[in-house]
Order: structure tokens, then sequence, then C-alpha cells
């Protein structure tokens, strides 16, 4: 029985966790979908790959040094990077000549990405093995992405997925970054932040002013109040950690904005729900210690208290105490928020490549060094010799 070696390159981080839960199912499901005949030998290997967007070009050429240094068959790159042509998402490109292909994980989006993955790494097996031909590739395209994607040809027998629709395209991808952010791993890095408001959202409950101005306020001075409050905390956040992708000979317009887009969508979602559990905090202590006779002699409310009464005075105070701890508090690890921005994981990825680059160069040219003085102490024997 033949046996052919796969090998998957894979972005450190939450794409090589995925694979690791797929992984077993991906073996089995190997010989039965593409050649039951072949014994299907499926390894993985961690690493960045490439520093950006703009550099995922680098990718392939990465993933052919990687497979050929395993003796592999087949290999198959995982990118958390997005990939745009033509203002279209891409969504995995193929090199017949190599047998190398590329999934970006972010094109994938939210949702069921753990069988979306499984069933393009069966695909991109199934293409590379029988280095099918473009038309020949549509047809046995998985009903998904064949669903959503569309075949565009490249040079030298490559040829990439694009998802059709430029709407669900960018929603997908941007989305899909949002995920791979994983904003939830730190929430807890928010404590002294929401320690802060709680206590000022508390500190600010114990004055007239406060439940005056509740009782005031229309819904759209409450919505303004809270747009200003959430989105001053999302602002403090960059501008005190850096997290702004600025203009650079690095960067390219379209992933700019792409970095910062999904920067800004991430740290809105974290702040939200620490307005969350600051309202359900506040809640908690205004409904317990504050009687609903306070608001008949503190207030020229009517003797008919309502319960939104109290709604209003959370929502005002929990809008206040995040604006409080936003302009007088920071998040506990920098790195760990830093960690949660595409922008400054790709600066990371690029000064850890830079450095491989260096150490490979400074091998090399020991080896040479090395080469030339063994060859320069042969001269020179050879030469005491005559």
């Amino acid at each position: 029985m033949n046996e052919i070696s796969v090998g998957v390159i894979t972005a450190p981080g939450l794409p090589e966790k995925i694979l690791e839960d797929i992984m077993e199912s991906l073996k089995e499901l190997a010989g039965t979908s593409i050649d039951d005949g072949i014994t299907w030998q499926i390894d993985y290997q961690s690493d960045p790959l490439a520093s950006s967007s703009e550099y995922i070009d680098n990718i392939f050429s990465k993933a052919a040094s990687i497979k050929e240094n395993n003796s592999w068959d087949v290999a198959i790159a995982i990118t958390d990077l997005p990939s745009i042509s033509s203002k279209k998402v891409v969504l995995s490109e193929f090199d017949y000549n190599d047998k190398i292909s590329l999934i970006s994980m972010p094109a994938l989006g939210v949702f069921r990405n753990k069988n979306k993955l499984k069933t393009l790494l069966i695909h991109h097996m199934d293409v590379l093995y029988d280095n099918q031909e473009t038309e020949e590739t549509e047809k046995v395209q998985p009903s998904f992405i064949n669903r959503i994607s569309e075949v565009e040809s490249g040079e030298d027998d490559t040829y990439r997925y694009v998802i059709k629709s430029t709407v669900s395209g960018w929603f997908h991808l941007v989305t899909g970054m949002i995920y791979l952010n994983e904003p939830w791993k730190e929430y807890g890095n928010f404590k002294t932040i929401i320690g802060l408001a709680f206590a000022t959202g508390t500190y600010i409950s114990i004055f007239r002013t406060p439940w005056e101005l509740s009782l005031d306020y229309s819904l759209w001075r409450f919505l303004l109040l809270m747009f200003i409050a959430v989105f001053g905390m999302v602002g403090w956040l960059i501008y005190t950690h850096n997290l702004w992708e600025r203009t650079s000979t690095k960067n390219q317009p379209a992933y700019r904005r792409l970095y910062n887009l999904t920067t800004l969508l991430t740290l809105t979602g974290m702040t939200l729900m620490n307005y969350f559990v600051v309202s359900v905090l506040l809640t908690i202590s205004i409904l317990l210690f504050v009687p609903m006779g306070l608001f008949e002699t503190w207030t020229d409310v009517d003797s008919d208290v309502k319960w939104v009464d109290y709604l209003n005075l959370i929502w005002f105070t929990a809008s206040l105490g995040i604006l409080a701890g936003a302009s007088g508090s920071t998040v506990e690890k920098e790195e760990n928020i830093r960690n949660v921005t595409y922008s400054y994981r790709q600066w990371y990825r690029y000064r850890q490549l830079e450095e491989e680059e260096k150490k490979e160069k400074e091998a090399s040219k020991a080896d040479e060094d090395e080469e030339y003085a063994g060859e320069k102490q042969t001269h020179d024997e050879s030469e005491e010799g005559e």
C-alpha cells in the first residue's frame, strides 16, 4: 500500500488549537474520503509563516522549505492572516508545481470553524494528491466551498478560491479576525477597570444630582452618554497602548484599515461586556441599598416610583462609572491587551522572522568562514609539503 505524507503548517494560537481538535478525525476521513488504497501520514507543525498580509506570498516559499526539511509529499499552510484579491476575500490558494496550498482561516468566519477547516483540508489534500486541473477541481469542490466561492486562476499552475459575494466575504473576514483575536481570553485583564468603574458608580449614586438627572434625561441622552462612555474607553485603550496601525511603507492601506477596524470592534465588544458586568453589579448594589422612598425624598418624582426610575439611575451611573474607569485606569498587563490586536501580533511576528533570518545568515556565514578556514589550512599544508 502506498503512503503519502501530508504536512499541515499552522499559525500559532487559535488555528493550532482548532487543528489539534480535528487531527484524529482528519486522519480517519483522509482514507475514506480520498483514496482508501493510500496510507495517509498527517503531521503538523506550528510556524508564524509570514509577518503580515503584505508578505503573505512568502508563505509559499517558507512552506516549501519546511516541506523539504520534513520530507513531506504535500504541504498545507493555515494562516490567521487575511488575504484580499481585487477587493474580494481569498479563501485558499494552490500551487500545483510544489504541491503546496494555503488556507486563510479568517475567511471561514465564526461559525462551524472546525467542520469547515476539516472539509477544506480534505479537499486540499485531494486536489494536491490528484494534481487536478482547475476545471476538474471545480467539480470536486465540497458543497459549502462551491456555494460561496469561485476560482481565480493565477500564474504557473496556481489558482485561488475567492468568496463570490464581496459583502459576505468581508463580513466573514472581519468576524473571523475578531474571533481569532480571542478577546474572551483577556477579559480578566480588565479587573482593575471594572473595579474602579463599579466603585465610581456606587459613589456617584449617593449624591442627589445623579438621581435628578436620571429622571430628567430622555432616551437619546442616555444613549449618547453610553456611547461616549464606551468609545471613550476604547479610544483610551487604543491611545495608551498604541494599538492603532499607522501609515507605513510596510503596510498597505486596505490591510491597515482592516487591522484598525478589527482592533476597534474587538475592543468595543470587550468594553460592552465590561459595561454589562458593571451594570449588573450596580443593579445589585442599588436595589439592595437604595430604598424607593429616597426617590421621593431627594427628587421631585411622583409618589408612584416605577422600576424604570431605578433602571435609569443604574444606566446613568454605569455610564459615568465606565467613563471614569477608562480615564483613570488601564489594563493590568499591557502585553496581553496588545495580543488581541492583529497589528501588534503581526509586528511581533515580523520581529520574530527578522531574528530568525538574522540567525540563519549568521549560521551561514559561520559555515562559510569554517569552510574557508579549512580550505586555507589545506592549501597551506600543501605548500609546506612542496
